[in-house]
């Protein structure tokens, strides 16, 4: 091997030839037809990243498929339980068409507080009643993530108290 990869300053970049350059060509080829980045990637990474606070609970979840509790034979449904030392949040998303889907949601413990769920379509905001039961219907399917803030009467000033990863609806 010649001395065209030893950089000659231990501070200077090293210089890539045609040959260095074929081979990280061929190299990227492989690894874009054996393990693609996501489509969808840097959208999700921007999504998850747009919160307005970082002193936040991200809570971890925990997903069951089939059939919820109560449900007709033959609808879709999935749920998810998002877990954290302080809030539990479980949602059962239930499929309403190839567009849109309803969630049901409780949080434990009950509390006066808002839930927002940040869709690609833009944020929707119900309040938990004092069971701690919130529904959003018609919500869009695809990329959403939920935000638990305090209900207080200027939501702009409520602080988030948990949020969960982004999910796919």
């Amino acid at each position: 091997m010649d001395g065209a990869m030893r950089p000659s300053d231990e501070h200077e970049q090293p210089q890539l030839d045609a040959a260095d350059l074929s081979v990280l060509d061929e190299i990227k080829a492989m690894y874009s037809a054996v393990d693609p980045v996501p489509a969808t990637l840097v959208d999700r990474l921007q999504f998850a990243l747009d919160l307005e606070s970082y002193e936040i609970d991200v809570l971890r979840p925990y997903e069951e498929v089939g059939p919820a509790a109560g449900a007709r034979g033959g609808e879709e449904a999935r749920t998810i339980t998002f877990d954290s030392d302080d809030l539990t949040i479980m949602i059962s998303a239930s499929v309403q068409n190839a567009r849109t889907v309803r969630v049901d949601g409780w949080l434990a413990p009950p509390g006066d507080h808002l839930v927002e769920l940040r869709t690609s379509e833009g944020p929707i905001t119900v309040r938990a009643d004092d069971q701690g039961r919130f529904v959003m219907d018609a919500v869009p399917r695809g990329l959403a993530q939920i935000l638990v803030r305090q209900a207080l009467d200027d939501p702009r000033e409520a602080r988030i108290l948990a949020v969960t990863p982004s999910i796919v609806l």
